[in-house]
């Protein structure tokens, strides 16, 4: 799978967008797959436990399928667009109409790491590590790893270093 259909990324001369959650989309089937097949387990299983070991189990469970669910239904179709026209960076998703979330020429991408893992994430130059988003999956160093994340850097930012320079020569203008 290349970067655009990794990412479903849309792009014109003055825009460019993508879905940075898409990646975690199979993962979360998976994850809600697995959740199904312990419910069943567990409907065979129901005997061996105590009430209040039974209650927990239920209520993990009801936790991570609703998590899933949202990674699925909502996170999963998260869109950030950054216009050079509007000097705008928005954010769309199912719950929410399009939003703006910085002006463009103040867009910092950065890198930020969790737990053995990294990703990049952009934010407004001056509060960027205060107020964040989360525009590419996380990478670790593993060799599939590396060759998305250089795919990643040589196509996705690229575009994007390219919309803010444009949007910063246009201002001085």
């Amino acid at each position: 799978m290349n970067i655009r259909e990794r990412y479903n990324i849309e792009e014109t001369q003055n825009s460019f967008s993508l879905y940075p959650n898409k990646t975690t989309l199979k993962l979360s089937k998976w994850f809600l797959a697995g959740i199904t097949a312990c419910i069943i387990a567990l409907l065979f299983l129901d005997h061996y436990f105590d009430d209040v070991m039974r209650g927990v189990i239920y209520v993990l469970i009801i936790y991570f399928v609703l998590h899933s669910l949202y990674d699925i239904q909502i996170g999963s179709k998260i869109q950030y667009t950054f216009v050079v026209t509007q000097n705008a960076v928005y954010k769309q998703s199912p719950l929410f109409s399009k939003k703006k979330i910085m002006k463009l020429d103040e867009a910092v991408i950065f890198v930020q790491s969790e737990m053995g893992s990294w990703y990049y994430a952009l934010g407004a130059n001056k509060s960027h590590f205060v107020k964040n988003y989360r525009i590419s999956e996380g990478f670790s160093s593993g060799r599939i790893s590396v060759e998305i994340q250089a795919a990643y850097e040589n196509f996705v930012l690229q575009k994007i270093d390219k919309l803010i320079d444009a949007v910063h020569l246009e201002l001085k203008n």
